[in-house]
């Protein structure tokens, strides 16, 4: 099979590591920035690369690797390119936006939603990683008609990558997890590190102001987008962090012991119940 990265930065060039480690298909890859196209191809992390023109059409699996924006944009302007009844799919970090505005459009292949789990701190092919999704899940997000034998080949090729674990779910259902497991970590972290204190943590932190700031390292064109088309999920979650919050407040402001001791030991409960 021949499978296709548009894309070769961190995720897409992860991919298409993963798929040369793991399987025998056959990857094809293109970049935007020719040179990195090139590299890859001298790297082993794929084996051929050409003009959108020449691979698209023999691509039996694509994955579209760009930010949020841009992705339905290229899909469209290419659509007919793609071989027939192949499966054209995506690496983003939302799916409402991306698959509602694809799911009315008159394809002759099928477009499944994807979001192959992880990340790094960085970006770029320089950073990319044949074990960047060791242990991660690979969630799809077909459209209602899509045809199951469809959304079983993408998760059947995404088990033998080596994904841990895949999920099929709805693109909305999808948002509103990835906004609490995700989205909501990175703003708590942004604004944790927006205090005035936090240039002067060396010697006093440890762990904690570790953990809490890891995810603050963030690239703000590309969050900016996801946030921004997730808006309701998020904005539901960061006023769920706020009221929370403001329950702390209230009760060391009144020196409530009882109350402050009662939502240390509920978080403490809840911890240990889910992990």
């Amino acid at each position: 099979m021949n499978v296709l990265i548009v894309g070769l930065g961190l995720i897409g060039a992860s991919l298409a590591k993963t798929l040369k480690k793991n399987t025998s298909h056959t990857v094809l890859g293109w970049n935007r920035t020719g040179t990195v196209s090139a590299r890859a191809v001298d790297d082993g992390v794929i084996d051929k690369t050409g003009s959108l023109e020449e691979l698209i059409p023999q691509a039996d699996i694509t994955f579209v690797n760009f930010y949020p924006e841009a992705i339905v944009p290229f899909i469209i302007k290419h659509k007919n390119l793609f071989k027939k009844n192949s499966i054209v799919t995506d690496s983003c970090g939302i799916k409402t936006k991306i698959c509602r505005e694809l799911e009315n459009e008159n394809f002759d292949f099928y477009f499944i939603g994807a979001h192959p789990m992880a990340g790094r701190e960085v970006s770029g092919y320089d950073n990319s990683l044949a074990t960047l999704f060791d242990d991660a899940s690979f969630i799809c997000t077909p459209f209602k008609n899509t045809p199951r034998n469809k959304t079983d080949a993408l998760v059947g090729l995404a088990q033998e990558m080596g994904f841990a674990r895949t999920v099929v779910t709805t693109p909305e259902h999808h948002d509103e997890m990835i906004a609490f497991t995700s989205q909501i970590a990175h703003v708590l972290a942004c604004s944790y590190v927006l205090s005035p204190l936090a240039p002067h943590h060396a010697g006093y932190s440890a762990g904690s102001y570790r953990d809490v700031s890891r995810v603050a390292r963030i690239n703000a064109d590309m969050w900016t987008e996801l946030f921004i088309d997730n808006k309701e999920p998020l904005v539901r979650e960061i006023d769920d962090l706020v009221s929370n919050l403001m329950k702390f407040k209230y009760s060391i402001v009144n020196e409530d012991d009882k109350a402050l001791r009662d939502l240390m030991e509920k978080g403490n409960r809840i911890k240990e119940e889910i992990g």
